[in-house]
Formats: C-alpha cells, structure tokens, sequence
C-alpha cells in the first residue's frame, strides 16, 4: 500500500520541463522529429514518448542524422509523426497514439541510418522528474503506517468481538504450504519482469516502479527490505484477513445470508479492496485483486499467521527481484551515454580527431 502511494504521489506531483542540447549547423536543419516548441513550459509529443507513459522519469537518448537541407528531409521527423499520430510535434496531446508514433519516428531514424547519416549530430532530450522521497523517511513512515494498521486491527477485533482475534491469528504459520502459495505469485513476478518488454501494460509499471519507488528503496539496503516486507506481510493480513474478513463474514450471518454466499462475497469484496488501495495502473489493479484473492483463500484454508507469512516472503523476493531487474534509469542512463564531446566507440569527437 505504501508502495502503490508513493508511486501515484510521484506521478501526481510530476511537473517535468524538457530541455534540448544539440549542436546543429543551423536552427533551419534541425530535425522536427527532436525539436521541441519554443516554450519550456509545455512537452511536446515525442518527449512524452520518450519519457513513457509516467513522464516521471530523467530521461537521455541519442538521435543520429545528417538531415538533407531540403525541406522534405528537414521535416521527414514530423512527416513521420503525421502519419503515424495524424498530428506534427505540439503541445501535448493526450489522445495521440504514442505507440504509432513511436513506431513513426523509429522507422523514419532508421531510413536516416541506412543512408549514412548516423551520429554526425546529436539532440539530447532530457526531462526533469520531481524529487523522490527520502528513503529513510519512507521507511520509517511505513512501518509506523503497517504498524497502526496491525494494531488498530487487533484493538477493533478485540472491541467488536471477532473471533478468533488477530494476535491469536497469527500464532499458528504452516511453512509448507505457505512456501507452496508462494509459488503462482512468483510465477506473475516472472512474467512481468520477463515480458515487460513486450507488453504494454507490464511497461507501464516497469516504468512506474523504477521512478517511483525503486529510488526510494534500493538505498534501504537487506535490513530496510526486511523491514518493509514484514510490516507489509503482517500489517495489511492483519487489517485484511484477520480483522475485515470474519468481521464482515459475522455482519451478513447476523442478516441472515448463507454461509457459503456471506464468505465469498466477503472474499470477493476485500480482494476488490486489497486491489484498489494497491492500484497504480488498471493491470496492476487486476493483479493485486488477483493476489488479494489467493491470500484470502490462504487465510480460510491455512490461517491468518500463513496467510502473513506468504504475504512478507512474496514482498521480500519481489522486492529483491525488482531492484536487480529494474534499476533506476539514472544509472542505466550514465552507462549508455559517452562523455560529451565523445562517440560511443571510445574515440573523440570529429574536432578532436581533426
């Protein structure tokens, strides 16, 4: 939950500016495919592309090209966004499809490559993201959070009469099957860092968690993923599983609805719940109700305590897996990029080689 928080704050709380720097023989040259409108103050539609669909994120990338000096090839950028998007780089348009005109611009970059003009100049896009949460401050505010959350479940169990409470709960864990509920989160976890390449929707989030969050979570180091995965683990089975749960279920007994009915449409019900208050996309609305949903079914099967535990291993391995597999792009970015003023072979710039 306090994840999913930090990453829609991020987003609402992004006011990027997008800056070139190139050295073009002259403004009439430039490519309209790079350029981006006189005023700072708005993006154009292909620094949207480029900083995906978060626009978040600090954001380079090298466009090679000697363009023509004829017209035609001057605009073969915008051309390219014209038939791919039916508009020419503007101000930004929401209902442009960034797929097609990411597809445009590629295809009109690669025609420029093929000719021979590759990395005789040079535009950097670069977009500025607003300043992620301290990490320690994160932490500690997570865990005070999961920690209220346990303990204002275990005081309104023990106040409505819920039965049996959470402390009580949570005392019986069954390692074996925890491991085994373990397993089809994982294999979504696989998936997602597998196939983000190739699907949309697993990009989306790539790109939400390596601004939002893996900023302020890599610098916790082993102990900081300990802590925030056992107070996620705990704390939200707690309010879920151990207090919302029964409490509901008993509600609709007292009404008079079946058993059978009252307990799946409590699980339902608080899986949809689980998943909202995890939402930072619509896919991953769908996975966390979906996780929502497999904990519940743990919870009824095995227990609270089990339920908790696959719930803290699960964070603690995704977490892991995300960091290795999902870094920052400020490091990725430093990497890729050569110092300026050199190639990407190694070699100086053309002045210094002359």
């Amino acid at each position: 939950i306090m994840l999913a928080t930090a990453a829609r704050s991020g987003a609402a709380a992004a006011s990027p500016v997008t800056r070139t720097r190139s050295q073009l023989h002259g403004a009439h040259r430039a490519s309209a495919a790079a350029r981006l409108p006189p005023h700072q103050s708005s993006r154009s539609d292909f620094a949207v592309l480029a900083s995906s669909s978060t626009s978040q994120r600090r954001w380079r990338q090298t466009l090679g090209g000697t363009l023509r000096a004829d017209s035609q090839r001057r605009h073969g950028g915008a051309a390219a966004v014209t038939r791919a998007g039916g508009q020419a780089p503007g101000p930004l348009n929401d209902s442009l499809d960034k797929s097609a005109v990411r597809d445009g611009v590629g295809s009109e970059i690669a025609t420029n490559d093929a000719a021979g003009n590759v990395n005789k100049e040079a535009v950097v896009l670069e977009e500025e993201a607003p300043a992620n949460i301290d990490p320690q401050q994160f932490l500690w505010s997570s865990v005070a959070f999961y920690l209220v959350m346990g303990g204002g479940a275990q005081l309104a169990s023990s106040a409505l009469g819920v039965h049996p409470d959470v402390y009580d709960g949570m005392q019986a864990v069954n390692l074996d099957a925890a491991s085994l509920w373990t397993l089809p989160l994982l294999a979504s976890l696989a998936f997602a860092i597998t196939q983000a390449d190739r699907f949309e929707f697993l990009s989306e989030v790539r790109d939400i968690f390596k601004v939002s969050v893996v900023p302020s979570l890599a610098p916790l180091g082993l102990g900081g993923v300990v802590l925030l995965s056992l107070g996620a683990g705990v704390g939200e089975e707690a309010f879920f599983r151990g207090f919302l749960m029964p409490f509901a279920d008993g509600q609709l007994a007292r009404l008079g609805a079946p058993d059978q009915a009252a307990s799946a449409g409590v699980l339902v019900a608080t899986s949809v719940f689980f998943g909202a208050l995890h939402a930072i996309t619509p896919a991953y609305f769908i996975w966390a109700t979906g996780a929502g949903l497999l904990f519940g079914l743990e919870y009824m099967q095995d227990g609270l305590g089990t339920a908790a535990f696959t719930h803290t291993l699960y964070d603690f391995l995704a977490f892991g897996f995300i960091l290795v597999s999902w870094p920052s792009d400020e490091a990725g970015d430093a990497r890729e990029l050569p110092p300026q003023g050199t190639s990407k072979d190694g070699g100086g710039s053309d002045e210094n080689k002359r």
